[in-house]
């Protein structure tokens, strides 16, 4: 700390000083008027640790999450990566998690849940990465590499997809499209992705 650093200096123009002061056989100076005693300024608090620079995007994949630079390379963080490993490589994109969380209630068993602020969630299982979330407030910001994601149409995802499974469920009209499945709003053409998943979901039929 500066203080710290500033003692020895100090203490060693004190030194100084007395060494230039009159002997007791000099004329007295007159005594000098009193002075208001000064304030001592309270320590600086620590600055807290900056958040991680976000760069490029995260595509949903179906195989896990894959990182876009801004150059247009992408790298596949891959499901079954360890989970610091993964939570590492997404935050180098998205930032600091905005939480952390377990459920122990899901169907694959305990599953800790890591969110971003884009409404992106990872899912991580025995120490791995198994899934990915994506809820309604990550429309347009979080989709795969053709687009899709929350906002799409099931038109577009028959586009994408090709072979695209449809049916009511408990949960509403869920969609499949090989390891990627989601809720649509409302059957037909024009129904719309409310929310998203791939991999291991923690959803409860």
């Amino acid at each position: 700390m500066k203080t710290s650093r500033l003692l020895p200096v100090l203490a060693f123009a004190a030194l100084v000083a007395a060494c230039g002061q009159p002997s007791e056989e000099s004329t007295p100076a007159a005594p000098a008027a009193p002075t208001a005693p000064t304030a001592t300024a309270e320590p600086a608090a620590p600055a807290a640790p900056a958040a991680a620079a976000a760069s490029g995007a995260v595509a949903l994949d179906q195989e896990g999450l894959r990182l876009v630079s801004e150059t247009g390379s992408t790298r596949l963080v891959a499901f079954e990566t360890p989970t610091a490993d993964a939570v590492a490589a997404l935050s180098s994109v998205l930032g600091n998690p905005a939480d952390r969380s377990t459920n122990s209630e899901c169907g694959a068993g305990p599953t800790e849940f890591v969110s971003w602020s884009n409404d992106l969630d990872a899912l991580f299982l025995e120490g791995k990465f198994v899934g990915w979330s994506a809820g309604q407030r990550s429309g347009g910001k979080v989709t795969t590499m053709d687009g899709i994601g929350v906002g799409s149409t099931r038109q577009q995802l028959i586009e994408s997809f090709g072979d695209l499974k449809v049916e009511e469920s408990t949960l509403g009209i869920e969609f499949t499209a090989g390891d990627i499945a989601g809720i649509l709003d409302k059957d037909g053409p024009a129904g719309k992705v409310e929310t998203i998943w791939g991999g291991t979901s923690c959803v409860f039929r």
